[in-house]
């Protein structure tokens, strides 16, 4: 698999792609927060502009962490952009790529794939507004009953900053595998084949 620090994201930009986001959707419970329903809406054209900012306030924090300035930052996620585009053309054909909308309104992204023998959990952010709200956590644990129906592993990949790997843990995902930048992780359902650790 291709190192994801080439990307330095679970996050990602979306729209006007070169891929087609795939018109399946990924259904979930409803969930009030704040009194306020939530949906998932299939990725358009018109979302790129959300997304791209959505992007830049989920990443800039973990390039802090790692040491980089803000002038860096800017024009790496301006790059990343680009990356991001033919990465997801070449490497999730399947996706499905969603937004998080909550009461209408734009609340952030949900993306994965679902492939022969696992379930991949592209990217999942919030805008900074809706986050720590227990939004993150519903979404999360839809996909893992979603997992636990197919009795496919559940996987992603996180920089090993993300203040998102706690919570992870916390919903009983386990590092499988890690490198000086990232994790990967993984949720077994109940019942599916036991995981094969791959070594960094």
């Amino acid at each position: 698999m291709r190192s994801w620090f080439q990307f330095l994201s679970i996050q990602d930009i979306a729209g006007t792609l070169p891929y087609q986001s795939s018109s399946a959707s990924f259904r979930i419970a409803r969930m009030d927060v704040s009194r306020a329903a939530i949906a998932l809406i299939p990725v358009t054209p018109e979302d790129d502009d959300f997304l791209l900012r959505l992007y830049q306030s989920s990443r800039g924090d973990d390039l802090r962490e790692l040491g980089w300035s803000e002038d860096r930052i800017s024009e790496f996620l301006e790059m990343q952009h680009e990356a991001q585009r033919n990465f997801l053309a070449t490497d999730y054909p399947n996706i499905v790529d969603q937004i998080v909308s909550l009461d209408g309104e734009a609340a952030g992204r949900l993306a994965m794939e679902r492939r022969p023998n696992e379930i991949r959990l592209i990217d999942i952010a919030l805008v900074p507004e809706r986050r720590n709200q227990g939004l993150g956590t519903h979404l999360i644990q839809q996909v893992q009953e979603h997992a636990q129906s197919a009795r496919l592993p559940l996987r992603l990949q996180v920089i090993r900053f993300n203040r998102a790997v706690g919570l992870f843990e916390r919903l009983g995902f386990t590092r499988t595998s890690e490198t000086g930048t990232h994790f990967q992780m993984e949720w077994h359902p109940s019942g599916a084949t036991n995981p094969i650790v791959n070594q960094a």
